[in-house]
Formats: C-alpha cells, structure tokens, sequence
C-alpha cells in the first residue's frame, strides 16, 4: 500500500491534490465499538510506531502492536504525511482488530491543502480517521464558541476543526476529521475520549506511551 507514495515533494504536491479531492467530511460509519490510535516515536532514524485498538465503551485494550522501520522521509513543514503515514499503514496492516475510527497524532483537513497525516491515512486506508495534534500550524485562526475551553479552527475561512483545551493548566489541542467523519463529529467522539487525568484522549495517550516506552527500550 506504500509503494505508491511520493518520493519527492513534487510528486508530494501532486499526491495531495489527489487525496483532497477523496476526501469525505460525512460520519460514513454506522456505530463505534472499537477505536485505534496510532502515535511514533523517533530515535537515530528508526521510528517506532506504535499502535492501540480499545473497547470504545469499556476502555478495554483489545490489541497492542508496534513496528519498526527506517524513517522514510526528512521533516518538511505540511508534508510530514510522507515521513508518519507508511509506517501508519504498515501497522494497520499487520493489526488483526480492525477498529472503527483511527486517530492519528497530527493533523486532519486542518492543514494548507487539507491533507495531514491523519487524511491522507484515512484515504488510503479506506478507514474513518480524525486527527488530534499537539501543536498548531502558523496559518491557523480561531473563532471562539460559546464553551469557554473550544474554538473554533479557521482556514482560508474554512471552519476546519477545534482547537480544545479540557483544562486551563494543559496545552491545547487541536482537532480535525481525517476521512469519513463530518468536522463536528470528530469533536464529539475526542471529548467522549477525554479522562481527567490525561492531556490526551485515552487512546493516543497510551499509543504515545506505547511508543516511548519502546524507543527507551531499544
């Protein structure tokens, strides 16, 4: 599924335009029973992607997997899809718990070409996706809602997602669909996600400690 990625960021540019055009911002999905969430770690250009599949309502964990690999790709500003999301899809891959709904650690259509990490897997992958980032893009602006701890995401005055911030004490995150899930949607399924001791929804939060602990141990 990864042989035919970009190479070049020409052909990057080309690719985006593609995806773009596939992506569909309706809830395609009837119910949520599982959830997976997919995080990397890096260490000496190995990443260490780490996956977690979830019982939506009972938190249980139904599947843990991590893969290694070669970092493909040199970070480039908008185009980190090419460094996260082969690894993203070798893992889903190789997990035998198909989940409903994946969230990426990155950003969805909240991005200049509406293509993050979390779209272009969610295309390729023929699967719902949101994105759930840490850290926001220079081109983001916000429009305040009436919950004091949301705004709104604005791109070319767009409305692209959320920027949330459950706590005043914790950095905010910022919220986008990836595929196949409506911009309001993706908001709602990460709140539900979110436990009052994690500054990250339940299940990236433990993908990402799935990740760390793996690259500490090797």
């Amino acid at each position: 599924m990864t042989s035919d990625f970009p190479q070049t960021i020409l052909d990057a540019q080309i690719f985006q335009e593609k995806i773009a055009k596939k992506v569909i911002l309706e809830d395609k999905y009837s119910k949520i029973k599982k959830i997976g969430a997919f995080d990397i770690a890096y260490k000496e250009g190995n990443a260490f992607t780490a996956g977690i599949v979830i019982d939506y309502e009972s938190e249980e964990i139904l599947e843990e997997k991590v893969i290694v690999s070669k970092v493909p790709f040199p970070y480039v500003p908008t185009y980190l899809f090419l460094r996260e999301v082969p690894s993203f899809i070798s893992l889903f891959s190789e997990i035998s718990i198909k989940p409903d709904l994946v969230l990426i650690d990155g950003h969805g259509i909240a991005h200049p070409k509406n293509t993050g990490s979390a779209t272009v897997f969610g295309v390729t992958a023929k699967i719902p996706s949101i994105g759930v980032a840490k850290k926001p893009l220079r081109f983001f602006k916000y429009k305040q809602t009436e919950n004091e701890f949301l705004k709104q995401i604005i791109l070319k005055e767009k409305f692209v997602g959320f920027r949330y911030q459950p706590k005043t004490k914790w950095n905010p995150v910022f919220i986008s669909p990836g595929h196949n899930v409506s911009v309001k949607s993706s908001f709602k399924l990460i709140q539900n996600l979110f436990k009052n001791q994690f500054k990250l929804p339940l299940p990236l939060h433990k993908a990402h400690n799935l990740a760390t602990e793996f690259r500490k141990a090797n």
